[in-house]
Formats: C-alpha cells, structure tokens, sequence
C-alpha cells in the first residue's frame, strides 16, 4: 500500500520531543499545490485564525487523500508510540481504535513584517508545511535589529513549552529554501509562533491543518 510503503521510508524516528519533524515526498507536496491552485478566492474571515497575516484560504482534501497518504500514519505514530497504551486500551480492554478526522485544511499566504503570535489549536494533533520560503534564516539574522539581539529571531518559527511553574522553554525552527516540503506534525495543545521575516516582496506560503478523533468531545478552534 502506497502509504505504508511511504511512512516507512520518510518518517523519522522520534526523538524526545513530542513532535514530528520531517519532510514530505514529491506527490504530497504536488498535491497540496494542486489544491492551493484550486482554491476558492475567498478568503477565512477575519478571527477565526490567530495568524496576523494577509490571506488565509481553506482548501479541500478531495477523497481524504492527503489525509490518508500523508498525516494518517503521522497521527498514528504519535498516538501509538507507546506499546502499552496500545495494549492496555484496545486489547486489554477491548476498546475499538480511534478513528482520526482531518477536518480543517487552509493554506496562508504570510508577507514581510507580517507575524503568527503565540497560540494553539483545537484538536488532538495539528501540523504545519512549509511550502515556499522565499528568505534565509542567516541573512535574516543578520539584520542590524536581529543581528544585535542575545537570540535573533527574525523568520523563525518557534515552538513554547512549559514546565509546571518554571519558566517557559523556546525551541527554534529556522527557516530557508532548503525547508520547503518540511512538515512539523504536533500536538494541538503546544504553542507556536510565527516571527516576521523582512527584505522581500515574495510570500512565505504554508499550509495548516487540524485532526480530531472522530466523535471526539473536543472543542474546534
């Protein structure tokens, strides 16, 4: 089965973080682009994402194909990747396996000096693709007013983890060309962020999504 055949090769092992950090295959990617092309004009109302950007845009998943080929074994990975939990709830217990649902896919088109604050999503897992990144993170870090900074953080994206009453720890994700076809697969309660990038007239394009358990209780966001 192509999805199957395809997880195995690309999908790296998980290191202690609780994410997935990877880079799609040549077909999802032409994929998602066929729909970002296909994609109705009109635009997300205004509130309904964090995103302080210009365009957002929701596209269709024709056939759960994306879904199926790209971020079920993704969900899967991350939900089974302790044994016992597998055991314990569905064996032991006799309990049927969840059934995840894609159930919100958009696209956004995010320009220079444009930003996405801290925030989170609804769900049980989100993800982000980065789908064209017209700027490098070193020249951007290089900036006089990123280049001055302890941390310069010009264009990156940012994961925010707390730890009970401690202080809130910060994981980079610097961006270049290179991350283009890159996907970040990750719990929806973990916040992000998105810093602006300068220096350009070309869009940083991204494509987001939000998976729940079918059924689920879980508040859409």
């Amino acid at each position: 089965m192509y999805r199957i055949d395809l997880a195995r090769d690309w999908v790296k092992e998980l290191e202690p973080q609780p994410w997935v950090d990877t880079h799609l295959p040549k077909e999802p990617m032409q994929y998602l682009w066929d729909a970002i092309n296909n994609a109705p004009t009109e635009e997300i109302p205004k509130g309904l994402l964090a995103g302080n950007i210009s365009k957002s845009i929701f596209i269709e998943d024709k056939n759960n194909w994306f879904y199926k080929n790209a971020l079920q074994w993704l969900a899967e990975h991350l939900y089974y990747k302790n044994w016992g939990k597998y055991y314990e709830t569905h064996v032991a217990n006799i309990i049927p396996p969840p059934v995840f649902e894609l159930y919100e896919l958009w696209v956004n088109f995010q320009k220079q000096h444009e930003f996405n604050p801290p925030h989170h999503h609804g769900g049980l897992y989100s993800f982000v693709v980065f789908m064209k990144i017209p700027t490098h993170w070193k020249e951007q870090h290089e900036l006089p007013w990123s280049k001055k900074a302890g941390v310069p953080l010009a264009s990156n994206f940012q994961f925010l983890i707390g730890r009970n009453e401690g202080p809130v720890e910060t994981v980079e994700i610097a961006l270049s060309p290179e991350d283009e076809g890159r996907i970040l697969f990750f719990p929806a309660w973990l916040v992000h962020q998105v810093f602006p990038f300068y220096g350009t007239e070309k869009e940083r394009i991204t494509v987001s999504g939000n998976i729940l358990l079918q059924d689920s209780t879980q508040t859409k966001k």
